[in-house]
């Protein structure tokens, strides 16, 4: 007889408890959630679980279109012991968490990816995409070099003004202060 495997730390996080009381099956895995707390954090959940949809009477509500271990990740972002995402998924995760209505989520997200190595481009991007100011000062703050100002200019991306503006403020005042290494 075959032994049953360990369970991953996603089915783990999401196993069956008394303050559980629905089930979503993503890629034919159960996640036990709580509707209250879903409903909470998100107004696609609010309206699943409270609207006269069939969902709402369904013991398992299957949500398509998404990989079981993004989804379990982002829904554990408001959990007490959410579930730490890597560098590589951290913009995967914000277009579920938009998918889902999760702004909490995308809370946590934006201060992990503040807090990766991810490069200061790559950062700005996502903070003009989701209107992140942490991220967007997190990463112009990291600009130090006329170098790192020029890698920027050269890729030629349309940021927002709010960028921009303060590209231009970190730029010049780094020229003043004469802090601007080539």
């Amino acid at each position: 007889m075959p032994e049953a495997s360990e369970p991953s730390i996603y089915e783990k996080t999401f196993a069956k408890t008394d303050e559980t009381d629905a089930i979503l099956v993503v890629d034919g895995k159960k996640l036990h959630v709580n509707k209250v707390l879903l409903s909470i954090h998100s107004n696609f959940f609010k309206t699943l679980f409270n609207s006269e949809f069939k969902e709402k009477s369904m013991e398992e509500i299957e949500i398509k279109d998404v990989k079981f271990e993004d989804f379990a990740t982002l829904l554990s972002l408001i959990h007490p012991d959410p579930l730490l995402p890597d560098e590589y998924k951290a913009e995967k995760l914000l277009e579920l968490a938009d998918r889902f209505l999760l702004p909490a989520a995308k809370r946590h997200l934006e201060l992990f990816i503040c807090s990766t190595q991810m490069d200061a481009f790559k950062k700005l991007k996502i903070a003009d995409k989701y209107d992140f100011d942490a991220l967007r000062n997190s990463a112009v703050a990291s600009l130090t070099s006329q170098t790192d100002f020029e890698e920027i200019y050269d890729k030629s991306y349309d940021f927002s003004d709010s960028t921009k503006s303060k590209l231009f403020v970190r730029f010049i005042y780094l020229m003043r202060s004469r802090q601007l290494v080539p």
